[in-house]
């Protein structure tokens, strides 16, 4: 009895771990290029802080990538935690857009390079995440 209960529950576990790699989100690389734009940009952006017209520049050309990036893996079945993860990259990258379209508050350097960096240690763990997908 107790063989035919080991041998039951084995092929039941197999069969749910088959279940979760179908169902599981691929390999894009789509996705993946674009997110390794954003890492990319965000790090060659963060050294460009102290020129303030072109940070405002770079803050905008940012913040659509990471629109282009929410767009589409929202649009990518079985990708809940693609959709959240994109969505809080884009608050990142429109809070830094935001703040230099208020002429009153002017952007310090270092809140440009934190923005930035926080922007590119975001986008670094999500290019983890979607380079270990199955291919």
């Amino acid at each position: 009895m107790k063989r035919i209960l080991i041998a039951l529950s084995v092929v039941a576990l197999n069969g749910c771990a088959l279940y979760d790699a179908y169902m599981m989100t691929g390999y894009d690389s789509n996705e993946y290029r674009i997110i390794t734009e954003i890492r990319t940009d965000a790090g060659i952006y963060k050294d460009q802080c102290e020129a303030v017209d072109a940070s405002r520049v770079n803050a905008m050309a940012l913040s659509h990538k990471t629109m282009l990036f929410q767009n589409y893996e929202s649009q990518i079945p079985r990708n809940a935690n693609g959709i959240n993860a994109s969505q809080e990259l884009n608050k990142i990258a429109q809070g830094l857009k935001d703040r230099y379209k208020d002429p009153k508050a002017p952007v310090s350097v270092a809140f440009c390079k934190l923005k930035f960096t926080s922007i590119e240690n975001s986008a670094e763990t999500i290019q983890h995440v979607v380079g270990k997908r199955p291919r």
